[in-house]
């Protein structure tokens, strides 16, 4: 998937977040270090964000607000449009809910798809209202925002002792230098991106400390949970998660299944979905039938099948015979909620 890290470079990925920073360069500044931000830096700077939203409303710059009612005055841009980012909002809101409650994988293969149309018809839809919004009293702070970040994680040692540059120096760099500056800052934030500290969260290097730890951040990484970075925090919260996952799954998932973490959490649900549903079986059946569920579909769940099963009513004698009864259409409505 775009912005995965290589699985044979999550370790190095780990050890930085473990570290509490990153070791980078630029021929023309040398070797810098870069911080991971923690909550009391995070608070410095949405003071500052704060002192260049105020600058920009004092200069005359409209907010985006003031901007939106701007455009629909001059006929730019239509209420409908506003209305439709937040119907398609909502719904992809609602398709993420249905999708939770489904437990077979053909629906949830199904469903992600649908999610993603919808999603880029909103992001076409957002991109279209930025470019008639342009520059904007946040579209400001945001930009200075986003250099004064710079500024407060790069340092000259990894005891952030000693920033790369003074103020004075940060301020007389150029347009091409800053944008060397940002370009590398960026590249390197990819890197700990949610999708790839949930694979980290999953890998076993990872995994087998964690459990000895007993949920404690004191006993991981040395400090309270308040003094944690983003990341290490972030991290924590992702292996609590899986933790507690794979101790209620009744089956072992696949290798494929543990290396995708957007897998595992669909596996999850829909055993847990499948679960709610052979409970409220009745009925003195020797077997239960999951209608439209393929081999695969089961095969996700666990659930064992036959070598010569049919595709649709494939025998679950072995996982449900204390419960009984078939799974129809109506039992499949009551579950999707429709």
């Amino acid at each position: 998937m775009e912005g995965d890290v290589e699985k044979k470079h999550l370790r190095r990925v780990f050890t930085e977040v473990v570290r509490g920073f990153s070791k980078s360069t630029i021929d023309e500044f040398g070797d810098f270090y870069i911080k991971h931000l923690d909550v009391f830096d995070s608070e410095e700077i949405d003071e500052k964000n704060e002192e260049y939203l105020s600058y920009a409303k004092n200069k005359g710059l409209p907010t985006e607000k003031e901007k939106i009612k701007q455009l629909k005055e001059d006929e730019l841009w239509e209420d409908s449009k506003e209305k439709e980012i937040d119907e398609i909002t909502d719904y992809i809101k609602q398709l993420k809910i249905t999708k939770s409650k489904f437990f077979l994988k053909s629906q949830i293969d199904q469903m992600s798809v649908q999610i993603e149309d919808e999603t880029q018809k909103l992001t076409k839809l957002i991109e279209e209202r930025y470019a008639l919004i342009g520059l904007t009293a946040e579209v400001f702070a945001s930009k200075k925002i986003n250099e004064y970040y710079i500024f407060k994680t790069l340092y000259k040692e990894p005891d952030f002792k000693n920033t790369l540059f003074s103020e004075e120096e940060y301020d007389e760099l150029s347009e091409s230098q800053l944008i060397q500056l940002i370009k590398k800052f960026n590249h390197n934030s990819s890197r700990f991106s949610a999708r790839n500290l949930k694979r980290i969260a999953l890998s076993p290097f990872f995994l087998n400390d964690f459990y000895l730890c007993e949920d404690n951040p004191m006993s991981y990484f040395g400090k309270p949970l308040v003094e944690l970075t983003y990341n290490q925090a972030e991290l924590f919260s992702h292996a609590k998660q899986f933790k507690y996952m794979l101790q209620e799954m009744k089956h072992k998932p696949s290798v494929e299944v543990m290396s995708d973490p957007d897998k595992l959490i669909e596996v999850y649900d829909a055993g847990k979905n499948a679960d709610k549903v052979m409970s409220k079986l009745d009925g003195d059946s020797d077997a239960t039938t999951l209608v439209g569920a393929t081999k695969e579909d089961l095969k996700v769940l666990g659930m064992e099948t036959s070598e010569d099963a049919p595709e649709q009513g494939v025998d679950l004698a072995k996982e449900a015979a204390k419960k009984g009864g078939n799974l129809g259409m109506d039992e499949l409505i009551k579950l999707h909620g429709l």
